[in-house]
């Protein structure tokens, strides 16, 4: 399964979200797509991954700064993937 590129990193995150959410009712293809969305999300540190579900708009300080530091890592692989537009 190939996946789309996306506009952003927020692009990204949200179609994760998406996916996960409707999770039971996906077809195979939003499966494999889902599936290929985790196996990125999984090069991030469990401490990233956390951070990248955390509320951002209520988020304190601290971590806010960890979830950019795990969006910055986020866009590093969505790049090496060729998965970032430009």
């Amino acid at each position: 399964m190939k996946l789309g590129s996306y506009s952003s990193v927020a692009a990204f995150i949200a179609h994760r979200r998406a996916l996960t959410r409707a999770r039971a009712a996906l077809n195979g293809e939003d499966r494999e797509r889902l599936a290929a969305m985790d196996e990125i999300e999984a090069t991030l540190r469990p401490e990233e991954r956390v951070a990248l579900d955390s509320d951002d708009s209520a988020a304190p300080g601290s971590t806010a700064r960890r979830r950019q530091f795990a969006e910055f890592h986020l866009a590093r692989e969505l790049r090496a993937r060729g998965l970032l537009a430009p």
